[in-house]
Parts: structure tokens; C-alpha cells; sequence
């Protein structure tokens, strides 16, 4: 089976499913949609909309009406870039993503390829892992083979470890952690429910070896500190 194909499967017809931020759905005729998941009201109404009688009908278009339909992977990769505040998202996985946007397409790769230019590789992650063929890289192991300024970054605590999942990872990305501090420590193996697609981190990234390295540093400089 193609990952778009996993996705079709993933969203049949006339329901939803969280992914991170977005909100994605399929209407009964088959079509795909993701918004983000505070703006999901303006598609349930519209959704539920009998004929255009009422003034909430109305009001309902009109919130549907404020949002951008953005229709190219350029728009979408580009909506990503930066939050609602017009600041650069280094991590397309941060908790930033903007609202106010729609994407709507016939055909599942398409849809998947959109899904990739908000989050890229992120769906194609989860499937590899919830396969059995992708194998999360324990955080020592990621840390010991770094170089350069970083390459002490590996001689962290398990104390420092929980500090970066803690400080770094909880609050500045969306990813579920499904890596391990190391080999000997087993990590249970996430499960998908049938309303959302889990976010994984599977190695961590370059911001929790940056944190890795400051943290060794900084217990270095207090051991070595002059009397």
C-alpha cells in the first residue's frame, strides 16, 4: 500500500482525523480538506448547512469566506515558514503554526504531497514506524556520534536528558517522543487512535543536541570553577 493510499484509508468518507495542528477531513463526495484545527468550526458548519435561510447560515459562510484557500505546495510551504506573528518557524513542528488557511484537492497523493509541505515527512514517519521498519535512534546514540564543538554533548546525565525532553521538547514541539536515553531503557511503542495520526520524533533533533551540549558545558564550567 502507497502512503496515499494509507491516507485515503486513514480518512474514509465523511470524517475527520487530527494531524498536529490540522484538522484534516473528507466530505461524502469524497474530497479532501485540511485546515487548522481552530478554524475546523467554519467547515463543520458549512458542512451541516441544509440551505442558506438563516442569518447563522450566512455567518457561517462569511467565517468559511476569511479563510485563504491556498491550492500549490509553494503557498503551503510558505503559510509554514513563519507564525502569526510574521516570525521564521525553524521547526515546522513547533506549536506556531498559523490559522486563517484552507486546502482543499481531489486526489489522495496530492493531498499527501500538501500534508508534506506543512509538515514534511511527518506522515510517511509515522507509517514507517507504525510498520515496524523504522526504528527510533536513542538520544545517546544520536548524541555520540556528533563532532566538532558538539562532540561532548554525549556525556549528559540522565537527569540532563529528562531536562531537555522536559525544556526543549514538551514545549517547543508538537512531536510525540518515541526514542529512548539509551538502550537499556525501554520505550513503549505509540499506538494511533482512529480520530488522529500521531507526530512522532523518532531521533532527536538538532535543538536537543544544541540543549545537550549547553547543559554539559555548563556543568563542566561549575565543576571547573575557581575558588
Amino acid at each position: 500500500m502507497t502512503l496515499a493510499e494509507t491516507l485515503e484509508s486513514f480518512l474514509p468518507l465523511n470524517s475527520t482525523l487530527r494531524f498536529g495542528e490540522v484538522q484534516l477531513s473528507r466530505t461524502s463526495a469524497g474530497r479532501f480538506r485540511a485546515v487548522h484545527i481552530h478554524d475546523q468550526d467554519s467547515l463543520d458548519s458549512l458542512d451541516s448547512l441544509d440551505s442558506l435561510d438563516s442569518l447563522d447560515s450566512l455567518d457561517s459562510l462569511d467565517s468559511l469566506d476569511s479563510l485563504d484557500s491556498l491550492d500549490s505546495l509553494a503557498d503551503l510551504r510558505e503559510m509554514a515558514k513563519f507564525d502569526s506573528n510574521s516570525e521564521y518557524r525553524p521547526l515546522k513542528t513547533a506549536p506556531t503554526l498559523k490559522r486563517g488557511w484552507i486546502t482543499e484537492c481531489e486526489a489522495p497523493p496530492e493531498f499527501l504531497k500538501r500534508l508534506d509541505a506543512i509538515y514534511p515527512g511527518v506522515f510517511a514517519t509515522w507509517v514507517a514506524y507504525d510498520n515496524g521498519t523504522y526504528d527510533p535512534v536513542p538520544l545517546r546514540k544520536t548524541l555520540d556520534r556528533q563532532t566538532g564543538m558538539y562532540r561532548f554533548s554525549g556525556s549528559i546525565t540522565d537527569q540532563m536528558a529528562n531536562r531537555i525532553m522536559r525544556e526543549v521538547c514538551s514545549p517547543g514541539c508538537i512531536r510525540k517522543i518515541a526514542w529512548s536515553i539509551d538502550d537499556q531503557c525501554a520505550v513503549s511503542r505509540l499506538k494511533r487512535n482512529k480520530r488522529s495520526v500521531p507526530v512522532i520524533c523518532t531521533e532527536a533533533c538538532t535543538f536537543a543536541v544544541g540543549q545537550a551540549r549547553e547543559l554539559v558545558k555548563e556543568a563542566y564550567d561549575k565543576a571547573n570553577a575557581p575558588e
